[in-house]
């Protein structure tokens, strides 16, 4: 009989453990449970002035880019300025070995007074001619009819006018002669001025691309305008020297194409550069490419070109620029928080209006700017009136654990056999 009580004690004193146990389980559970349940809140329609904007992101450069190079090429001799040095427009940048080019000049000057002797010889010659056959004509007009010299008179006055059209055309040839030598020496002093190498535009010294000794193949001199025209940046080809004119700048963004149709030329901006203490920049867009960009990531961009109103000191080109194009603005506006506003279209929506009774009915509305705190109403809502809205708000939720389950345990016993 004592053998049985103990065991009931100890039985009964286990059963109470473990409803002790799972009301500790059971309450440690429901306590850390915490869901987003909405709270209400109110707000005031009132006059503000809204804006719509949309964010790209694009670098800093310069509106005109240059690279100059030898159109002869040659060996560089002397390279006289360096990367980050301001130059002006014309100023002496390089120059390579005038040795080809001034024996090319010389060459020519030589053939041009050759030419010109010819000609003036040409034209001594047929003006020879004239003056022979106009004092042949004089005498002949002197002698009489029966004159034994007239005879042989009119026979020099037919052969000197015969000779006339072909001592023409030797001036004429030799006049030809003559200006395709003084081409050439023009093209040949061209060359020797370009020996030298000057300044396409004012500008920064961005990248020199060899050093004395160089020898350098022609061709090599272009400039190039950033018109956003397309997606990728205007390219210059490269010369020994390459310059940007920092005095006008511009970025280029990308715009996601979803946002692309809002964006036009004309309208202004706002640029960022991400360094601690810049100020905002104002810009303009300036051009929207037709095409996007290409991506591989597949997402399409299109880039839009904003020019800088001013250069800020210190900013740098090739600097992350982040750009904010203002799409849309409204002043005196009757604005809401966006919470408040359940749009059905772009155009149009519904607000529950609460009266000073606390009652609330809902009210249909017309939309103007949205952006993502705030919502205009066009129409149907007047400033001071009282709009009410859900918020989601943490509020913890009690329970007896997931779907009202005990935890694992099988039928909730614990001890040993009863």
């Amino acid at each position: 009989m004592t053998r049985k009580r103990r065991w009931m004690s100890w039985g009964a004193a286990g059963s109470v453990a473990a409803v002790v146990v799972v009301g500790v389980i059971v309450a440690s559970s429901s306590s850390e449970q915490v869901d987003q349940v909405p709270a209400a809140a109110t707000a005031r329609a009132e006059r503000a002035t809204i804006t719509a904007t949309i964010n790209g992101k694009g670098v800093i450069a310069a509106a005109s880019t240059a690279s100059a190079g030898f159109i002869d090429g040659g060996r560089v001799n002397t390279i006289s300025v360096a990367v980050g040095q301001t130059v002006a427009a014309g100023q002496e940048l390089a120059t390579v070995d005038p040795g080809p080019a001034d024996l090319a000049l010389e060459k020519a000057n030589g053939a041009l007074a050759a030419a010109q002797s010819s000609l003036d010889a040409a034209r001594q010659t047929a003006q020879a001619a004239v003056d022979s056959l106009t004092a042949a004509k004089t005498a002949l007009a002197t002698l009489a009819a029966d004159a034994p010299e007239r005879q042989s008179t009119e026979a020099t006055v037919r052969d000197l006018t015969a000779q006339g059209p072909s001592q023409r055309d030797a001036v004429a040839q030799a006049e030809k002669v003559r200006d395709d030598a003084r081409r050439d020496v023009a093209a040949a002093q061209t060359a020797r001025d370009q020996t030298t190498l000057l300044a396409p535009i004012a500008g920064v010294v961005t990248a020199v691309n060899g050093t004395v000794g160089t020898i350098l193949s022609g061709g090599q001199s272009s400039q190039a305008t950033s018109d956003g025209a397309n997606a990728a940046s205007a390219a210059v080809s490269a010369g020994l020297v390459s310059i940007s004119d920092v005095s006008s700048l511009r970025v280029t963004a990308s715009i996601p194409e979803a946002d692309i149709a809002s964006v036009a030329v004309g309208q202004t901006a706002t640029v960022t550069l991400p360094v601690k203490g810049t100020e905002p920049i104002a810009g303009t867009v300036i051009a929207v490419a037709p095409t996007p960009q290409s991506s591989t990531d597949g997402v399409v961009t299109y880039a839009v070109t904003i020019q800088l109103a001013a250069t800020p000191p210190g900013v740098r080109l090739g600097q992350t620029a982040i750009v904010a194009v203002t799409v849309a603005t409204a002043e005196n506006a009757t604005v809401v928080p966006a919470e408040a506003a359940q749009l059905s279209s772009t155009t149009t929506g519904t607000v529950e209006v609460r009266s000073t009774s606390g009652k609330t009915k809902t009210v249909d509305v017309t939309i103007g700017i949205t952006t993502p705190t705030q919502v205009q109403i066009v129409a149907g809502l007047e400033p001071g009136d009282t709009v009410q809205f859900t918020t989601p708000t943490a509020q913890p939720v009690t329970g007896d654990g997931v779907d009202g389950q005990m935890p694992d345990g099988g039928d909730g016993s614990f001890g040993g056999p009863q």
